[in-house]
């Protein structure tokens, strides 16, 4: 028998006992690590995967706020911004950014989000310089007033989250999310599928809509513009207004500036001041019966500004009764009042004006460049305010530079419709002082149903298009009359 022993073979108990206590907590701590970290790993991946895929985006048939930021990203790539507008939903309502562009011959962009505050619009602009550094910033006087960020619930909140994901600069993002949220809600608003979860629950229809969800079809030019209220105030609203004893809705003395919103109008200023950008504050109007108290409103507004010396154009006081009719404003009774498509068109010349008079050679007047003009032609506010190409059917330049002894007929164009033709009539406003708040009357040879005739074609300036550089006389003509010459025109 050998004097060797045999050896006998550890059991996974006496394994377990052979190695020392010390260690074997320490294997079982990093087994603990491992295990969490590969399950935060997969939980990251695939809220990073889902939100890639926006399976938890809530419905955004109608999210043109992220609809701006991405059409602001792709226009850069090829244009420079001359002016950005900032603010909330009444800015996008209010102004119509091409026929700002094309009353000003410049590229105008609305970087605004419904519900949001002055924070909000600080933030915006600081995004937007980092693409592109416009040459005035507009900055909508309505987002002044008082809140705090932090105490938002419900649809505040749900406003500033759109916001805040419509952004796509990460370190911006990244430094704005103290300031516009609360610790708890810092994973919220970066990821729809943290704040959506529940759509497994309560939405799974959305869910399938968004995994099915197609590629977005380009839209052609867009600039921020939202039409949120196609048609104004009806007459039995407007008559709400005028009926004994009615009290305005809004009341101007309940107006306050909040401590977060003076430091973010400082904060504004500071921005523009270090990037040369010149900020223009712009009040949009609510319709004047709407609004009482308002010189308590302008004045406590006027005392927040009045340290920056201010650039504003209040278009609420002094109010223009005639330009800003019941058809301006949105039919509500709530305190909240839009302008409507209408109302827009006004602001935005108002808008134009106050611009060109403040800062004529401020930026480059893009009009006569080609690349400007074949990206604008044929967009909203283009004919109003330039010549049709020649051979245009969509616009056709009837006659040019015809002399009268009251004026000179600078163009006429016909823009062809589908129960009518549109005549427009331009005419230099070196005669303004004989034709401002006038019609006019054309004497013309027209053929009609195969017979030449003489007639007359009365012609007014619309309220909703005023250019910069001549007025413009519209009226509607029936389509089977052919205007084949003009013969005289009289100022009535």
């Amino acid at each position: 028998m050998s004097s060797k022993k045999k050896q006998k073979k550890n059991t996974p108990k006496q394994l377990a006992q052979a190695i020392p206590a010390k260690e074997q907590k320490s294997r079982t701590i990093w087994e603990m690590l491992a295990n969490a970290g590969m399950i935060a790993f997969i939980v990251i991946a695939s809220v990073y995967l889902t939100d890639r895929k926006g399976w938890f985006d809530p419905n955004d048939v109608n999210n043109h706020t992220k609809r701006k930021w991405d059409a602001y990203y792709q226009f850069t790539k090829k244009n420079d911004v001359d002016i950005v507008l900032i603010g909330n939903s009444h800015l996008y309502a209010g102004i119509n950014p091409k026929n700002l562009s094309c009353a000003l011959g410049a590229n105008c962009f609305i970087l605004a989000a419904p519900g949001t505050t002055i924070t909000d619009a600080y933030f915006c602009l600081k995004e937007a310089v980092t693409v592109c550094k416009p040459k005035i910033a507009v900055i909508e006087t309505y987002a002044i007033n008082d809140y705090r960020t932090h105490d938002f619930t419900d649809g505040n909140l749900s406003d500033q989250f759109q916001s805040f994901h419509a952004r796509k600069n990460i370190p911006q993002k990244l430094f704005s999310t103290p300031a516009l949220f609360t610790s708890g809600n810092y994973l919220a608003a970066w990821s729809n599928t943290i704040r959506n979860h529940s759509y497994i629950f309560t939405d799974k229809v959305q869910i399938q809509k968004n995994m099915q969800k197609k590629k977005t079809v380009n839209q052609g030019l867009y600039l921020g513009r939202f039409i949120s209220f196609p048609t104004g105030m009806t007459d039995s609203m407007a008559l709400r207004y005028e009926t004994p004893g009615a009290v305005p809705i809004v009341d101007g003395s309940n107006y306050a500036v909040g401590s977060e919103a003076s430091r973010y109008v400082a904060k504004i200023i500071e921005l523009c001041r270090e990037t040369d950008i010149q900020p223009v504050f712009l009040t949009i109007p609510m319709y004047y019966r709407h609004v009482g108290n308002y010189d308590v409103w302008k004045s406590r507004l006027a005392d927040e500004l009045a340290p920056y010396e201010p650039v504003w154009l209040d278009l609420q006081s002094p109010y223009d009764k005639e330009a800003f009719s019941p058809a301006c404003f949105e039919n509500t009774e709530k305190s909240n009042q839009h302008l409507s498509h209408f109302g827009s068109l006004v602001c935005s010349y108002k808008l134009a004006h106050f611009i060109r008079d403040k800062y004529p050679r401020l930026f480059p007047d893009r009009s006569a460049d080609d690349d400007w003009n074949n990206l604008f032609y044929g967009e909203e506010g283009y004919f109003e305010n330039y010549t049709p190409k020649a051979g245009d059917e969509k616009a056709k330049i009837l006659f040019s530079n015809i002399a009268f002894p009251c004026v000179t007929i600078k163009e006429v164009i016909l823009l062809p419709q589908s129960e009518y033709d549109k005549l427009y009539i331009k005419i230099d406003k070196k005669y303004a002082s004989a034709l401002s708040g006038k019609k006019i009357q054309l004497l013309v040879l027209a053929q009609v149903d195969g017979q030449q005739q003489l007639g007359a074609v009365d012609a007014e300036i619309p309220p909703i298009y005023d250019p910069l550089n001549h007025f413009l006389f519209a009226t509607n003509i029936r389509k089977d009359v052919r205007i084949l010459d003009i013969r005289g025109v009289e100022v009535l």
